[in-house]
Protein backbone atom coordinates (compact mmCIF):
# COMPACT_ATOMS: atom_id res chain seq x y z
CA UNK A 1 0.00 0.00 0.00
CA UNK A 2 1.66 3.14 -0.94
CA UNK A 3 2.34 6.25 1.25
CA UNK A 4 0.44 9.38 0.29
CA UNK A 5 3.66 11.22 1.16
CA UNK A 6 6.25 9.35 -0.19
CA UNK A 7 4.03 10.20 -3.58
CA UNK A 8 3.52 13.38 -3.39
CA UNK A 9 7.46 14.21 -2.80
CA UNK A 10 8.11 11.72 -5.73
CA UNK A 11 5.36 13.37 -8.06
CA UNK A 12 6.88 16.62 -6.59
CA UNK A 13 10.41 15.66 -7.47
CA UNK A 14 9.28 14.45 -10.45
CA UNK A 15 7.73 17.87 -11.85
CA UNK A 16 11.03 19.65 -11.04
CA UNK A 17 12.65 17.34 -13.15
CA UNK A 18 10.17 17.55 -15.97
CA UNK A 19 10.65 21.48 -15.90
CA UNK A 20 14.71 21.61 -15.66
CA UNK A 21 14.12 18.93 -18.74
CA UNK A 22 11.94 21.46 -20.88
CA UNK A 23 13.92 24.81 -19.80
CA UNK A 24 16.79 22.71 -21.18
CA UNK A 25 14.81 22.22 -24.26
CA UNK A 26 13.29 25.49 -24.95
CA UNK A 27 17.25 27.03 -24.70
CA UNK A 28 18.23 23.96 -26.98
CA UNK A 29 15.56 24.80 -29.77
CA UNK A 30 15.83 28.97 -29.37
CA UNK A 31 19.84 28.33 -29.67
CA UNK A 32 18.45 26.26 -32.84
CA UNK A 33 16.42 28.75 -34.32
CA UNK A 34 18.71 31.82 -33.50
CA UNK A 35 21.31 29.71 -35.63
CA UNK A 36 18.97 29.18 -38.52
CA UNK A 37 17.61 32.67 -38.56
CA UNK A 38 21.34 34.32 -38.70
CA UNK A 39 21.81 31.56 -41.78
CA UNK A 40 18.83 32.70 -43.25
CA UNK A 41 19.98 36.40 -42.70
CA UNK A 42 23.17 35.63 -44.17
CA UNK A 43 21.59 33.74 -47.04
CA UNK A 44 19.29 36.35 -48.19
CA UNK A 45 22.03 39.00 -47.68
CA UNK A 46 24.41 37.08 -50.53
CA UNK A 47 21.79 37.16 -53.26
CA UNK A 48 19.85 40.39 -52.22
CA UNK A 49 23.68 41.88 -52.70
CA UNK A 50 23.47 41.70 -56.56
CA UNK A 51 20.06 42.33 -57.26
CA UNK A 52 20.65 45.58 -55.22
CA UNK A 53 23.48 46.34 -57.44
CA UNK A 54 21.54 45.98 -60.78
CA UNK A 55 18.55 48.17 -58.87
CA UNK A 56 21.29 51.12 -58.39
CA UNK A 57 22.40 50.73 -61.52
CA UNK A 58 19.06 50.81 -63.40
CA UNK A 59 18.00 53.59 -61.32
CA UNK A 60 20.96 55.63 -62.15
CA UNK A 61 20.46 55.33 -65.54
CA UNK A 62 16.99 56.06 -65.08
CA UNK A 63 17.37 59.01 -63.33
CA UNK A 64 20.34 60.55 -65.84
CA UNK A 65 17.90 60.16 -69.20
CA UNK A 66 15.36 62.12 -66.79
CA UNK A 67 17.76 64.73 -66.33
CA UNK A 68 19.05 64.94 -69.63
CA UNK A 69 15.03 65.06 -70.79
CA UNK A 70 14.54 67.97 -67.94
CA UNK A 71 18.15 69.69 -69.42
CA UNK A 72 16.40 69.55 -73.02
CA UNK A 73 15.07 72.84 -74.44
CA UNK A 74 11.74 72.78 -74.89
CA UNK A 75 10.02 73.47 -78.80
CA UNK A 76 7.46 76.15 -78.42
CA UNK A 77 8.56 77.22 -74.70
CA UNK A 78 7.65 76.01 -71.69
CA UNK A 79 3.87 75.92 -71.72
CA UNK A 80 3.50 73.85 -68.75
CA UNK A 81 2.04 69.87 -68.91
CA UNK A 82 -1.51 70.38 -69.52
CA UNK A 83 -0.81 73.84 -71.83
CA UNK A 84 1.33 71.55 -74.33
CA UNK A 85 0.46 70.87 -77.77
CA UNK A 86 1.15 68.38 -80.23
CA UNK A 87 3.40 69.65 -82.93
CA UNK A 88 1.81 70.38 -86.35
CA UNK A 89 3.42 69.11 -89.30
CA UNK A 90 4.33 72.46 -91.18
CA UNK A 91 3.54 72.73 -94.96
CA UNK A 92 6.52 73.43 -97.30
CA UNK A 93 6.55 76.93 -99.27
CA UNK A 94 4.45 76.40 -102.66
CA UNK A 95 7.68 78.76 -104.53
CA UNK A 96 9.77 75.82 -103.74
CA UNK A 97 7.76 73.63 -106.35
CA UNK A 98 7.41 76.02 -109.25
CA UNK A 99 5.53 78.58 -107.41
CA UNK A 100 2.39 77.50 -106.36
CA UNK A 101 1.61 76.71 -110.08
CA UNK A 102 -0.69 73.89 -110.52
CA UNK A 103 0.28 70.19 -112.47
CA UNK A 104 -0.81 70.01 -115.59
CA UNK A 105 -1.50 66.96 -117.62
CA UNK A 106 0.59 66.68 -121.04
CA UNK A 107 -0.75 64.33 -123.93
CA UNK A 108 2.31 63.06 -125.25
CA UNK A 109 0.69 61.63 -127.98
CA UNK A 110 -0.50 65.52 -129.24
CA UNK A 111 3.13 66.54 -128.86
CA UNK A 112 4.21 63.57 -130.83
CA UNK A 113 1.56 64.67 -133.82
CA UNK A 114 3.04 68.03 -133.38
CA UNK A 115 6.96 67.21 -133.66
CA UNK A 116 6.29 63.96 -135.69
CA UNK A 117 7.54 63.94 -139.12
CA UNK A 118 7.26 60.77 -141.48
CA UNK A 119 9.87 59.70 -143.39
CA UNK A 120 9.20 59.56 -147.18
CA UNK A 121 12.63 58.69 -148.76
CA UNK A 122 16.08 58.28 -148.34
CA UNK A 123 19.78 58.77 -149.72
CA UNK A 124 22.36 56.29 -149.53
CA UNK A 125 26.02 57.34 -150.14
CA UNK A 126 27.49 55.42 -153.03
CA UNK A 127 31.25 56.91 -152.19
CA UNK A 128 33.76 58.06 -150.70
CA UNK A 129 34.26 57.63 -146.34
CA UNK A 130 30.58 56.93 -145.75
CA UNK A 131 30.21 54.40 -148.53
CA UNK A 132 27.32 52.42 -148.14
CA UNK A 133 25.69 54.67 -145.10
CA UNK A 134 22.20 55.73 -145.78
CA UNK A 135 20.33 58.89 -144.27
CA UNK A 136 16.48 59.07 -143.90
CA UNK A 137 14.47 61.60 -145.68
CA UNK A 138 11.73 63.32 -143.51
CA UNK A 139 8.57 65.86 -144.59
CA UNK A 140 9.83 69.44 -145.36
CA UNK A 141 13.29 69.84 -145.61
CA UNK A 142 16.45 68.12 -145.64
CA UNK A 143 19.76 70.13 -145.62
CA UNK A 144 22.65 68.25 -146.51
CA UNK A 145 26.58 69.50 -146.12
CA UNK A 146 29.39 68.88 -143.32
CA UNK A 147 27.93 70.92 -140.72
CA UNK A 148 26.88 69.39 -137.45
CA UNK A 149 23.25 70.44 -137.70
CA UNK A 150 22.85 69.20 -141.22
CA UNK A 151 20.27 66.50 -141.42
CA UNK A 152 22.52 64.49 -143.65
CA UNK A 153 26.33 64.93 -142.47
CA UNK A 154 28.82 64.15 -144.79
CA UNK A 155 32.63 63.90 -144.65
CA UNK A 156 33.92 65.25 -147.84
CA UNK A 157 36.33 68.15 -147.53
CA UNK A 158 34.65 69.37 -150.93
CA UNK A 159 31.51 69.98 -149.38
CA UNK A 160 30.38 73.51 -148.41
CA UNK A 161 29.19 73.51 -144.49
CA UNK A 162 25.17 74.03 -145.87
CA UNK A 163 26.03 72.38 -149.19
CA UNK A 164 22.13 71.79 -150.83
CA UNK A 165 18.62 70.91 -149.42
CA UNK A 166 16.39 68.38 -150.29
CA UNK A 167 12.86 68.98 -149.88
CA UNK A 168 9.52 66.94 -150.25
CA UNK A 169 6.29 69.10 -150.40
CA UNK A 170 2.84 68.04 -151.97
CA UNK A 171 4.16 64.68 -153.13
CA UNK A 172 7.36 66.14 -154.69
CA UNK A 173 10.70 65.99 -154.36
CA UNK A 174 13.02 69.18 -155.10
CA UNK A 175 16.48 69.57 -154.39
CA UNK A 176 18.60 73.04 -153.95
CA UNK A 177 21.88 74.23 -154.44
CA UNK A 178 22.30 76.67 -151.28
CA UNK A 179 25.06 78.53 -152.94
CA UNK A 180 28.19 75.86 -152.51
CA UNK A 181 31.25 76.12 -153.69
CA UNK A 182 31.45 73.30 -155.78
CA UNK A 183 28.04 72.95 -156.93
CA UNK A 184 25.37 70.39 -156.81
CA UNK A 185 25.01 67.70 -159.76
CA UNK A 186 21.76 65.42 -160.35
CA UNK A 187 22.24 62.71 -163.08
CA UNK A 188 25.90 64.85 -163.81
CA UNK A 189 24.31 67.44 -164.96
CA UNK A 190 25.01 70.63 -162.22
CA UNK A 191 21.81 72.34 -161.32
CA UNK A 192 20.14 75.21 -159.16
CA UNK A 193 16.88 74.08 -158.14
CA UNK A 194 15.73 70.96 -159.81
CA UNK A 195 12.96 68.27 -159.16
CA UNK A 196 13.64 64.76 -158.48
CA UNK A 197 12.43 60.98 -158.53
CA UNK A 198 13.05 57.24 -157.15
CA UNK A 199 17.24 56.18 -158.11
CA UNK A 200 18.36 59.65 -159.70
CA UNK A 201 21.83 60.37 -158.28
CA UNK A 202 22.96 63.37 -156.70
CA UNK A 203 26.53 64.41 -156.35
CA UNK A 204 27.77 67.06 -153.67
CA UNK A 205 31.56 67.62 -154.20
CA UNK A 206 33.18 64.02 -154.78
CA UNK A 207 31.10 62.29 -153.27
CA UNK A 208 27.80 60.42 -154.89
CA UNK A 209 24.37 59.33 -153.92
CA UNK A 210 21.35 57.69 -154.72
CA UNK A 211 18.19 58.97 -154.03
CA UNK A 212 15.22 56.55 -153.22
CA UNK A 213 11.31 57.93 -152.41
CA UNK A 214 8.77 55.72 -150.52
CA UNK A 215 6.22 57.59 -152.95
Amino acid sequence: MSNPIVDFFRNLGQQRVDAAVNSVNAKKMGAIAKAKSGAAKEFNKAINAPVKAAKDAAGGAKKAVADKAKDKPKEGGDMGWFGRKKAEPVDEPAEEYGGGEKTVAINLNDINRSTFKPVVGWVVVLSGELRGRDFRLVDGKNTMGTAADCDVVLTDPYLSSKHSVIRHENGTFTVSDLDSTNGTFVNDRRISRMDIIDNDKIRLGRTELKFKSLE
